[in-house]
């Protein structure tokens, strides 16, 4: 029997505005695949990101370390140049509370210094690999593994509020979905730099 798709599903990820704050990782970090396995017996991120500006011009995008004028600075959800789920210490804290138990989600700590200041941010990180996928409906790089656009299976990821997309990275990624239960609770809880896109869930 199909099950009716009652609950919808949201890719849960930073809102990149045209002059906003960006973490940005020292000069020669690794790429943030790279970083992965070494961080497997960690807690926390070896390294302090730097808050600067990203200024949208018509030719480039500009950091500007001087933040002066913006009216967000510290974002609940901070976009950074590694692509990773960088959350403040209130998003984790709403996200942990409201966990099922089963997405099998840790925490990674990271500083982040800006403004003449240093704030602490969480990374979540899978320590297990969800079946999420309706492999029927997804949609793939021909010949090949590589998701183009997903598909999600109702009667798999209806005991998560927060699972990955299967990748080859899944242990720390931007691919990261909510169900609408813990939007509502992010939005009222005015979590800033947040973006919600509705998923396809078969």
């Amino acid at each position: 029997m199909r099950l009716a798709v009652d609950i919808k599903y949201y890719f849960f990820s930073p809102r990149h505005n045209k002059d906003a704050t960006i973490a940005q990782a020292p000069e020669g970090t690794g790429l943030a695949f790279e970083l992965i396995k070494e961080l497997e017996s960690s807690d926390e991120i070896p390294f302090e990101f730097d808050l600067v500006r990203l200024l949208e011009t018509k030719k480039e995008l500009i950091q500007i370390s001087d933040l002066t004028g913006l009216q967000e600075i510290w974002l609940d959800f901070q976009p950074n140049s590694l692509a990773w789920p960088l959350m403040s210490s209130k998003l984790q804290s709403i996200i942990e509370n409201n966990l099922t138990g089963k997405e099998a989600i840790e925490w990674l700590q990271a500083t982040i210094s800006g403004n003449g200041e240093k704030r602490t941010y969480f990374i979540p990180r899978f320590i297990k690999k969800l079946d999420v996928l309706n492999e029927e409906k997804t949609i793939y790089v021909p010949g090949t593994d590589h998701i183009i656009k997903p598909s999600f299976d109702l009667s798999k990821i209806k005991e998560y509020m927060v699972f990955h997309q299967p990748s080859s990275f899944w242990q720390i990624t931007s691919g990261i979905y909510i169900n609408e239960s813990l939007k509502r609770i992010i939005q009222k809880e005015k979590i800033t730099g947040a973006n919600f896109e509705l998923a396809s869930v078969q």
